[in-house]
C-alpha cells in the first residue's frame, strides 16, 4: 500500500506561523502544539558562535611579534630563516600550530622541551637544510634557542621574542567577542601561561568581563596571597634582611632615576634567605616585592616534583618554565626551599647521573636571570639548611649573598603583633608582650593573636591584654609534681648553658606549647667551632635529663626523646658528626654528612658503642655541673613554676645569685 502524499506550507505572518496543510485525511498534525513549540524556540536565543580563544590568543602574540611585513616575507619567494622565542612551553604548541595556519611553504618545527632525545641542537638539521635547498623558509620555535637545531639557529636571518602584554590581550579579546574592547592597564600579564589567558574567555561574556577575569588571575599568579603586609621600614622584626630590603629599595629608586646603571645593582640583588622554618623568609620575599614595586613569583622544587611528572624531563621542563615565567612577567622570583635541589657534593654516582642535567640547567637559567644585562630582574632563594646548598649556587655573580633570618627580638616581637592586631589593642603598649614573646617564631606569634581573638570570641567580648599573655603563655594542665619536673628539666638546660658559656641563654619556659611541654632557647654565638665547642652544646642538650637524674635519683622521664628534634637526637647527630664528618673524633675519615651521619649508626656497631660511649660521657658532665649548681637550678626551677617564663637575663642573675665558689664549670 502506497503511503499518502504530504504537503506542508508556511508562511510567517504577524510573528505567527500559518500553516496549511494538503494530505491524506488520516494524517494528524498537532499544528497547535506545533505552533506553540516553534513560538517558544523563537524566543530562545541561540548561543553566540564564538571561534576558538586558543587560536584567538596565539594568532594575536604572533601577529604582534612578526607583524604583517615578516608574514609577508615568509610567504613570498625568498627562503628566509627565523627563530622565534616563545614565553613558555606551553605557548610552543600554539605558536607552532598559528605559523603552519598563517603560512605556506614553510617549515616550522616547534620544541616544548620535553623530549630530551630530540629536541636538542644536534637534531633535525638536516631537515632544515633539505627545506632551504627546496626553496622553503623555516620557522623554529622554542623556549630557548638551544633547543632547536644548531644549523637553524646558526643561519636565522631574523629572530623575534614572543611578549605577552596587554595590546596582545585585547587583539585576543577582539578577535574572540567580534569587538575591540577599550584596553585596561592589567599587570603582570607574563606571569600567566597560556591557560590562565584562555580560560577567561568565555562564549557569553562580554570584553569587559573577560578582561575583569584576567586580571584577578594575573593578580593571584604574581600575589598569590592577598593578607595585608607591612612597610618593610616598620618591619624592625626582620633585621639585617631590612637592612638589606631597604638598601636595595635606595638603589632601585636611583636606577629608576637614571642615575644608577644596573650593573651596578645586579650584583648585589639576588641572595638567599637562609633560617629555620617559621621565621618568615616566604613572607618578606613578598614585603620586599612590594617595596620594590615588581610581582613576585613564587616556585619551589618540590612544587615542580608535585606539577610534573617527576620524570627528568619534566623536571628540566618545569624548572626552565619557572624561570621562564619569571621572566614574561618581568617579575621577582622566589625559590621556596632551594635545598630541595642537592648538592653535587654529597651525591653517589647513581644519583648524581640523574640530577646533574637538573642542576646544570638550574645553573644556567640562574646566570641568565642573574646576568647585569637582565634590567630590573630580581632572584631570591630561601632555604632552612644552607649547609646543603651546592656550592655553585652561591658563588659571585649567582646568589651573592646569605641573609640569615633569627627569632626577633622584644622590638620586633611588638611589630609582629603589633602587625597582626590591626589596630586592635591600639593604646596598650606591647613592650612586656616583647619580654614575654622571646623565642617565638613570626608564625608563632602570628597563630598568638589568632588564639587570643579565638578566646575573645568564645567569651562574647572585644580583645584584650589578657587574652593575649594568655595566649603567649597558656597555663599547663598538669598537676604539681609534673610541673616542678618540667621545670627542673629546662632548668637543668639553662645551668649547664650558663656554666658552660658557649652560647647565649635567651629564653627558658615551662608552659603547654605544641610537641613540647617546655623549651629553652639559645642563640650561637659565632666563631669556629672546636671538638670542645660541639661536645659542649651537646652538653647543654643533655641538661635536662642530667637534671632529671640528679634531682629524682635517677628517675628520667622520656621528654628528653622521641623524634628527630629532641635532646637526645641533638646530641647524637653531633657527636657522630665529630667523628664521621669533622675528623674530630679517632680518624680522619669523611664518611658522611652531618645530617646523614647518625644513619651509619645502625649498621656500624663499633661506630655506635663509641658515640654511646661519648654521650656516657657528656651527660655525666651534665649531671656534675648540674650538681654543684643545685642552689641555682632550684632557684630558676621555683621562678618557672611560679612565673612559668624567664628571659635569659633573669635566669643569669639567678645562676649568678647561687654561683658555688670556684667560678665557671667546665666539661
Amino acid at each position: 500500500m502506497s503511503k499518502a502524499k504530504k504537503t506542508v506550507k508556511a508562511k510567517k505572518t504577524s510573528g505567527r506561523r500559518h500553516v496549511a496543510a494538503e494530505a491524506d485525511p488520516d494524517l494528524d498534525l498537532d499544528l497547535d502544539q506545533s505552533a506553540a513549540e516553534e513560538e517558544e524556540e523563537a524566543e530562545t536565543p541561540m548561543p553566540v558562535q564564538r571561534p576558538d580563544p586558543g587560536r584567538c590568543l596565539a594568532e594575536a602574540a604572533v601577529r604582534a611579534a612578526a607583524g604583517d611585513d615578516l608574514m609577508n616575507r615568509l610567504n613570498g619567494g625568498e627562503p628566509l630563516v627565523a627563530v622565534v622565542r616563545a614565553p613558555t612551553s606551553a605557548w610552543v604548541k600554539q605558536i607552532e600550530a598559528c605559523f603552519k595556519r598563517l603560512t605556506f611553504r614553510v617549515l616550522v618545527i616547534g620544541r616544548d622541551g620535553s623530549d630530551r632525545a630530540r629536541h636538542k641542537a644536534d637534531v633535525g638539521n638536516e631537515g632544515v637544510a633539505e627545506a632551504l635547498a627546496q626553496g622553503k623558509s623555516v620557522v623554529g620555535i622554542a623556549t630557548s634557542p638551544a633547543l632547536l637545531p644548531s644549523s637553524l639557529v646558526a643561519g636565522s636571518d631574523v629572530a623575534i621574542d614572543v611578549d605577552i602584554d596587554g595590546g596582545v590581550v585585547n587583539d585576543a579579546i577582539a578577535r574572540f567577542v567580534g569587538a575591540p574592547p577599550r584596553p585596561p592597564a592589567v599587570e603582570g600579564l607574563g606571569g600567566l601561561d597560556f591557560a590562565d589567558i584562555v580560560v577567561s574567555f568565555r562564549a557569553d561574556s562580554s570584553a569587559a568581563e573577560i578582561v575583569a577575569r584576567v586580571r584577578r588571575a594575573a593578580d593571584r599568579r604574581t600575589s598569590p596571597r592577598q593578607d595585608r603586609l607591612p612597610k618593610l621600614v616598620d618591619a624592625v622584626e626582620f633585621g639585617e634582611a631590612r637592612d638589606f630590603g631597604l638598601s636595595l629599595g635606595r638603589d632601585v629608586a636611583e636606577y629608576r632615576a637614571k642615575r644608577l646603571k644596573w650593573a651596578e645593582i645586579s650584583g648585589l640583588a639576588n641572595c638567599v634567605f637562609a633560617g629555620d622554618p617559621g621565621l618568615g623568609k616566604t613572607f618578606f620575599a613578598r614585603i620586599l616585592a612590594e617595596h620594590l614595586g615588581v610581582p613576585l613569583i613564587v616556585g619551589s622544587m618540590s612544587e615542580i616534583f608535585a606539577t610534573t611528572a617527576g620524570y627528568l624531563d619534566s623536571v628540566v621542563k618545569g624548572v626552565r618554565d619557572l624561570f621562564l615565567r619569571a621572566e614574561a612577567a618581568k617579575a621577582a622570583l622566589f625559590l621556596d626551599e632551594l635545598d630541595a635541589l642537592p648538592s653535587r657534593v654529597n651525591l653517589d654516582s647513581r644519583h648524581l647521573a640523574w640530577w646533574a642535567p637538573v642542576i646544570a640547567e638550574f645553573l644556567l637559567l640562574l646566570d641568565s636571570a642573574t646576568s647585569c644585562n637582565q634590567e630590573m630582574r630580581f632572584v631570591w632563594a630561601a632555604t632552612n639548611h644552607v649547609d646543603r646548598l651546592d656550592p655553585a649556587l652561591i658563588r659571585p655573580g649567582r646568589l651573592d649573598r646569605v641573609i640569615h633570618f633569627r627569632p626577633p627580638g622584644p622590638e620586633g616581637i611588638a611589630s609582629i603583633l603589633r602587625h597582626h592586631l590591626d589596630g586592635d589593642l591600639a593604646g596598650t603598649d606591647l613592650a612586656v608582650m616583647g619580654r614575654l614573646g622571646l623565642g617565638r617564631t613570626p608564625a608563632e606569634l602570628a597563630a598568638v593573636v589568632k588564639v587570643a581573638r579565638r578566646a575573645a570570641r568564645a567569651g562574647k567580648r572585644v580583645l584584650t591584654h589578657d587574652d593575649l599573655v594568655e595566649a603567649l603563655m597558656p597555663k599547663l594542665d598538669v598537676d604539681v609534681a609534673t610541673l616542678r619536673r618540667i621545670a627542673v628539666h629546662e632548668s637543668g638546660h639553662a645551668v649547664v648553658c650558663l656554666a658552660l658559656g658557649i652560647d647565649e641563654l635567651v629564653v627558658v619556659e615551662a608552659i603547654g606549647s605544641t610537641g613540647a611541654w617546655g623549651r629553652t632557647l639559645m642563640r650561637h654565638r659565632e666563631g669556629i667551632e672546636t671538638r670542645a665547642v660541639v661536645e659542649g652544646r651537646a652538653t647543654v642538650n643533655l641538661g635536662g635529663r642530667a637534671a632529671e637524674a640528679v634531682v629524682y635519683g635517677g628517675d628520667c622521664s622520656a621528654n628528653a626523646g622521641g623524634d628527630v628534634s629532641s635532646d637526645l637526637a641533638l646530641a647524637t647527630r653531633a657527636v657522630c658528626g665529630l667523628r664521621v664528618s669533622m675528623g674530630l673524633g679517632n680518624g680522619l675519615a669523611y664518611l658522611a654528612d652531618p645530617t646523614n651521619a647518625t644513619a651509619l649508626l645502625r649498621t656500624d656497631p663499633v661506630l655506635r658503642a663509641a658515640v654511646e660511649a661519648d654521650l656516657s660521657r657528656l651527660h655525666a658532665a651534665a649531671a656534675d655541673i648540674v650538681a654543684s649548681h643545685r642552689g641555682a637550678l632550684d632557684a630558676i626551677a621555683d621562678a618557672l613554676v611560679a612565673r612559668r617564663h624567664l628571659s635569659g637575663e633573669e635566669a643569669r642573675v639567678l645562676f649568678d645569685a647561687h654561683r658555688p665558689s670556684g667560678g665557671r664549670s667546665a666539661l
